[in-house]
C-alpha cells in the first residue's frame, strides 16, 4: 500500500494505491474517484464488535454513521482518491502498535484495514469543550489519514500546551488533558472570544488546524441569502 498526499495548496487530498486484494477504510462519502477494479463495501464498523453501538457513538462524535471499505479485485492494483469535506491539509500518521492516536470530531479521513477505530467518551470534559463529547480512537498498526480545516501543524509536547478547542485535530494518547479557561480569568477568556481551551500535559504529539469550522460558519451565515419558504 502506498499513500500520496496530493497538492500543496488549500485543497489537499490523498491517493491510496492498493495491491491486488489489499483493503483500505475511509469515512463514508470521502471518496471522490476510484479505479474500475475497486469494490466498495459500506459497513458500520472497521474491526472488533459492537457495530451499531459504535456507529451511534460516532454520530455523537461528529463522524459519519458508516465506513467505506475499498478492495482492489483481480490481479491488478487499484487506487482510491479521498478528500475531507472542508478545504485544508491532509496528513498520514503511521501507527506502529505502540500507542493510540485520538482524533477530534470530523478529523478522521481513513485508515488501513488493521487499524481499529473506536470512540472515547470524554466525560464531563466533553460538555465544556464546545465540541463533541466523543473522540475517535485509532489503535493497531497501519496508516491513519486525518484532515484539517486550513493549515495543519504538528507540535511536540514535553510539558504543557494550550490548544483552542475548535482547533484540535488529533493527539497521541500518551498525553493527558483538562478543559479550562484560555486566559487568566473567565471574564477575559470570553471577552477575548477564545472561551474554553484544552490544556495538555505530558509527552507526545498534537496536530492543530489554523481555522475553526464553527467560527467560519458563524461568519458565513449572515452573508447567505434567506431561504425561501
Amino acid at each position: 500500500m502506498q499513500i500520496e498526499v496530493l497538492s500543496t495548496g488549500a485543497f489537499r487530498s490523498a491517493l491510496v494505491q492498493l495491491a491486488p486484494g489489499e483493503k483500505f477504510v475511509s469515512e463514508s462519502g470521502a471518496m471522490y474517484r476510484a479505479s474500475s477494479n475497486i469494490d466498495i463495501d459500506v459497513t458500520m464498523r472497521t474491526r472488533g464488535k459492537g457495530g451499531l453501538l459504535r456507529a451511534a457513538k460516532r454520530l455523537l462524535g461528529g463522524e459519519s454513521l458508516f465506513f467505506s471499505t475499498y478492495c482492489a479485485n483481480g490481479n491488478s492494483p487499484g487506487e482510491v482518491g479521498l478528500a475531507p469535506t472542508l478545504p485544508g491539509e491532509v496528513r498520514e500518521i503511521t501507527l506502529d502498535g505502540g500507542g493510540d492516536w485520538i482524533t477530534a470530531g470530523g478529523s478522521y479521513l481513513g485508515s488501513g484495514i488493521d487499524v481499529e477505530i473506536d470512540t472515547q467518551f470524554q466525560g464531563l470534559k466533553g460538555f465544556f469543550t464546545g465540541e463533541s463529547i466523543f473522540f475517535m480512537v485509532a489503535r493497531g498498526r497501519g496508516p491513519l489519514l486525518v484532515g484539517a480545516f486550513g493549515r495543519m501543524e504538528e507540535i511536540v509536547i514535553d510539558g504543557t500546551l494550550t490548544v483552542d478547542t475548535s482547533h484540535l485535530v488529533a493527539y497521541e494518547a500518551s498525553l493527558s488533558y483538562r478543559v479550562g479557561k484560555s486566559s487568566s480569568s473567565w471574564t477575559q477568556s470570553f471577552l477575548s472570544g477564545e472561551g474554553l481551551a484544552i490544556h495538555f500535559e505530558g509527552r507526545g504529539r498534537v496536530l492543530v488546524q489554523s481555522h475553526a469550522a464553527n467560527e467560519f460558519g458563524r461568519a458565513l451565515g449572515p452573508l447567505l441569502p434567506e431561504r425561501s419558504s
